[in-house]
């Protein structure tokens, strides 16, 4: 059957229909219990029956209930639990001797600011949490015998603290920021434990902040400047040795020219010195030309050529 062809009953809705049955069955009575042949004469007998219908109806649904979704039951008798847990949806009680108090069961998120820790390393910690947990629908007896509502202050609290602490203090003040993962996976763990044993179940925990004493602040600021500090020495020293690798090449080179040098003719090294003059000149003349007549500037020489 789907769930749009179900029928929606509630207490509303069962109180009017014992009414409706309350008054077919007082009518039915006072019809087969008249004295024949008047039809307001009644016999004693179905007079207290229908008066005993109408109080059974009355008195009837005042045992109904109803838990919400997301809530169990706990059935009191005269006050004190009976062991009895009602489920979501209707339920019913003896009237005026038993009631139902429901207990929530839908997951809880507790927040804690600023929870002190000492780490391995003797560092103070403060961490910020978010603590998401609910209670067992099994165990709601216990935990309203027990805390009724207080279950979070006498319970989540304290052992969410001491679990912080437990597992700070087996690690370094850098490896909570390093390993954060196994640090919240081991935090769980101690927090889990303590819980499940009155009734609690942890579904998920998060460290949202990390905050450290400012000396140890201090320090790993200046840490880290220090270490930007010898990144930039050594990205100095890797410049200045590849500027030494050039000079050294650079001066090889220059030997090696010499060298060549040597080995040419002095006329051909003093043409080749000429070809080279002129060519700078050629490279910074301007392109314009002298008033006076003579030669073409820079060329003449470099040409061979002569004026007369």
């Amino acid at each position: 059957m789907s769930e749009l062809s179900q029928v929606s009953i509630d207490q509303g809705t069962i109180r009017v229909w014992a009414w409706i049955l309350c008054a077919v069955t007082a009518a039915a009575i006072l019809w087969f219990g008249r004295k024949r042949p008047s039809w307001l004469r009644y016999s004693r007998a179905s007079i207290a029956a229908v008066c005993a219908a109408v109080l059974v109806t009355a008195l009837w649904p005042s045992g109904l209930g109803r838990v919400q979704p997301g809530a169990r039951g706990v059935v009191l008798r005269f006050g004190a639990p009976t062991g009895r847990i009602a489920g979501e949806g209707l339920y019913y009680v003896v009237p005026f001797a038993e009631r139902v108090v429901q207990v929530n069961t839908q997951i809880n998120t507790v927040h804690f600011d600023r929870a002190q820790a000492i780490t391995h390393d003797l560092e103070p910690v403060y961490a910020d949490f978010a603590a998401s947990l609910h209670v067992e629908p099994d165990r709601v007896v216990g935990i309203y015998r027990f805390f009724r509502d207080d279950y979070v202050e006498r319970i989540v609290d304290p052992a969410v603290q001491d679990a912080w602490k437990a597992t700070a203090a087996g690690y370094t003040t850098s490896d909570l920021i390093a390993r954060r993962p196994e640090v919240e996976r081991d935090l769980e763990n101690n927090v889990q434990g303590r819980l499940r044993k009155f009734g609690l179940s942890l579904d998920a925990i998060a460290t949202t902040r990390f905050n450290f004493s400012y000396t140890y602040s201090q320090a790993a600021q200046a840490k880290v400047a220090s270490v930007q500090r010898t990144l930039q020495a050594q990205q100095e020293l890797q410049r200045i040795r590849f500027e030494a690798q050039q000079n050294v090449i650079r001066a090889q080179s220059e030997v090696q020219a010499m060298k060549l040098q040597r080995d040419i003719p002095v006329a051909q090294l003093i043409r080749m010195r000429q070809l080279d003059l002129g060519r700078r000149a050629i490279d910074k003349w301007d392109g314009r030309l002298p008033t006076t007549t003579g030669t073409i500037p820079f060329l003449g020489g470099v040409l061979g050529g002569r004026s007369d």
